[in-house]
């Protein structure tokens, strides 16, 4: 009997307890505040990115693509990717406001389309972008291909596709025809 009544206190306790946690339960709920609603992010659209822009940090270049730096063939390499790095930078030192003003609009245009929830301009916007950017585009294009074909008579055929390995990583493609 003193066992059947030991029971059944000890199985209202644990019944209380998981009920009502003796008072915890009460203070957690106060503890948690009311989530505000979350804000849009702010636009933030990387020119540079999408016109993919890469300066290489040489000596991970060469690392990645499998060439040591105190070879020959190393000094060539990384001479011709500073050259590259060089090149490009002076691209998008010169068309600086070109880059800025459409970053400009395009986060113009993203934070109104987040306020007023009307994307139906986002076709102009991105044609506009388009046209501006093309010329910028194509030197960059040009450039990429000077570098490749350089590459592809410098290094070894397993360097080469360490190299395309690495710029595929990086989202840098090459065409097939250089």
């Amino acid at each position: 009997m003193k066992k059947i009544i030991f029971f059944l206190i000890l199985g209202s306790a644990f019944a209380a307890q998981a009920q009502y946690g003796y008072g915890n339960g009460q203070r957690q709920r106060q503890r948690q505040t009311v989530q505000a609603p979350q804000e849009a992010p702010k636009p933030n659209f990387d020119v540079k990115k999408y016109l993919g822009v890469i300066v290489y940090e040489p000596e991970k270049a060469a690392r990645k693509s499998g060439v040591k730096l105190k070879t020959k063939v190393g000094g060539q390499f990384c001479k011709m990717v500073t050259d590259y790095n060089k090149s490009i930078k002076d691209i998008t030192r010169i068309n600086s406001f070109l880059l800025r003003s459409t970053k400009d609009v395009v986060e113009g245009f993203q934070r109104n389309a987040i306020k007023s929830g009307d994307f139906s301009e986002q076709p102009n916007v991105l044609k506009k972008m388009n046209e501006n950017l093309k010329p910028i585009s194509e030197t960059l294009k040009v450039e990429d291909k000077k570098l490749d074909t350089s590459m592809k008579k410098l290094l070894s055929k397993k360097q080469y596709e360490k190299w395309i390995k690495y710029n595929k990583r990086r989202q840098k493609f090459f065409t097939k025809e250089a």
